[in-house]
């Protein structure tokens, strides 16, 4: 390394001004997250889990949103560096127009079937019975998330991150407060438990979608969207997007099926064990809020200096990244045994479970410091360094290849303890990051992704 990265002030100052917003954005969203399980553990175990599985499509659908909208970030953080607006516009109409597509099927879907989706995660006929309640309205917000998410995250290419902000306050504010007022039926307000919790959420997506558009068309001084520009389409950015950006959804997809894949395992083990997971799930997502922070900023900065030409300097502060990703490492497992007992006590769940909870996240506070590496290098470095598709590689191989099959053989064929099977649920992250090592040896695989397809630039 040429020098030290605290000696590069710019650097330094780009990644806290980009970070910064997005760590705030993820620890208030987390926290809104957080309540909705505080306030449906007050009400039992059972519900507690069904909002865990029932939530999990939604996971799914959170993760091809943020995976396709991550894949036009590839492309829209290189066209930032070179100053190519238009072509950002373009790649973002067409991702919004594949976003809101999906969006629509995949709400109709749990809407219309949510007992057939429950008995994929469960055989428990309560916790079916709870969880088809809460689908049968939260599918009402997957078309509002799906604008609101695809367009805060691809507009943070350009280093607009601060309204995600602005718009997570209002999510935490407004969902906290009607969660308490329509799960316990507090001030006058009917009572309706899990369903409560379900038009809450409804509302505050509607909410968010609405502050969205308009910063997007009032209020953004960047790109300067007019609604024309969503109807925006190009041949050739449509297949660069393809060949560059798809990678990365279909990443994000099949990551996130595999980790539903194991959700259905913890699933069949048992409501105590859902709900464990789910708590330990919680602290754990805290103590990496900074971590995906790092990561994504990461992204943006790395993808800029390609951009604009400056391959050395990116060179440089990829080594930077690395060793940022260590650091964090360690902040992070400190934070997961240091919250662990407090979060715990909380819940209203039997003793059992909370001492389950509690041994789940001792093996967390080991699994983190390679999260921290693999986060970073993976959402991070590669994808902003213009390599997805060895992102998609190690991401898959790592969870379809070990992960997900040692959780299947330890559970259901050698009956392994519940512990077991949570470890093996989290066997990737060192095999992942075997593989980053071997792929960031050198510096072959960054390269600029933004040469083919990109239209002539006109006046906006």
């Amino acid at each position: 390394m040429s020098r030290s990265m605290f000696k590069d002030r710019q650097f330094l100052k780009t990644l806290v001004t980009l970070m910064l917003p997005m760590v705030a954005q993820n620890l208030i969203t987390l926290a809104a997250q957080m309540m909705d399980s505080l306030m449906l553990g007050r009400l039992g175990q059972i519900e507690l889990s069904a909002s865990s599985l029932a939530n999990q499509p939604f996971f799914i659908f959170n993760l091809l949103i943020f995976g396709m909208a991550s894949g036009s970030s590839v492309l829209n953080a290189q066209f930032w560096g070179k100053g190519d607006v238009r072509s950002i516009k373009i790649v973002i109409s067409i991702c919004l127009k594949v976003a809101l597509t999906v969006s629509i099927l995949l709400g109709a879907a749990v809407m219309f079937f949510p007992e057939t989706v429950m008995r994929i995660y469960t055989d428990d006929p309560e916790i079916i019975a709870a969880g088809a309640e809460y689908l049968r309205i939260i599918g009402l917000c997957y078309f509002f998330f799906g604008l609101s998410n695809t367009l805060l995250t691809t507009i943070r290419s350009v280093g607009t991150v601060r309204i995600a902000v602005i718009d997570s306050i209002f999510s935490l504010v407004c969902n906290t407060g009607l969660n308490y007022l329509l799960i316990f039926g507090s001030f006058g307000f009917p009572k309706l438990g899990i369903r409560g919790a379900a038009i809450a959420t409804v509302i505050a997506r509607m909410g968010e979608a609405i502050i969205v558009l308009i910063y997007i068309l009032v209020i953004d001084r960047k790109l300067r969207f007019k609604i024309r520009d969503f109807w925006e389409f190009d041949v050739g950015l449509l297949k660069n997007y393809l060949k560059n950006g798809l990678p990365v959804a279909f990443n994000e997809v099949l990551w996130s099926v595999g980790i539903s894949i194991q959700s259905m395992v913890m699933g069949r083990l048992g409501a105590s064990v859902v709900s464990a997971s789910q708590i330990a799930s919680i602290v754990q997502q805290f103590s990496s809020v900074l971590i995906f922070g790092v990561a994504n900023a990461a992204a943006i900065i790395i993808g800029n200096d390609i951009g604009a030409g400056k391959m050395e300097r990116a060179r440089e502060r990829v080594t930077w990244f690395r060793i940022i990703g260590v650091i964090l490492g360690v902040f992070a497992s400190c934070l997961i045994l240091g919250l662990s007992g407090p979060v715990v006590s909380f819940y209203n769940v039997p003793q059992e479970t909370k001492q389950l909870a509690i041994e789940m996240l001792r093996v967390l506070a080991v699994i983190v410091l390679f999260v921290a590496q693999t986060g970073i290098g993976v959402v991070g470095l590669l994808r902003g360094g213009g390599d997805p598709r060895f992102a998609l590689f190690v991401d898959l191989a790592g969870l379809w290849l070990f992960a997900t099959p040692a959780a299947l053989l330890s559970a259901f064929v050698f009956g392994a303890p519940v512990l077991v099977v949570y470890a093996c649920t989290k066997l990737d992250e060192p095999v992942k990051l075997l593989m980053l090592v071997w792929r960031m040896r050198n510096h072959h695989w960054m390269r600029d992704v933004t040469g083919e397809g990109a239209p002539q630039q006109l006046d906006n």
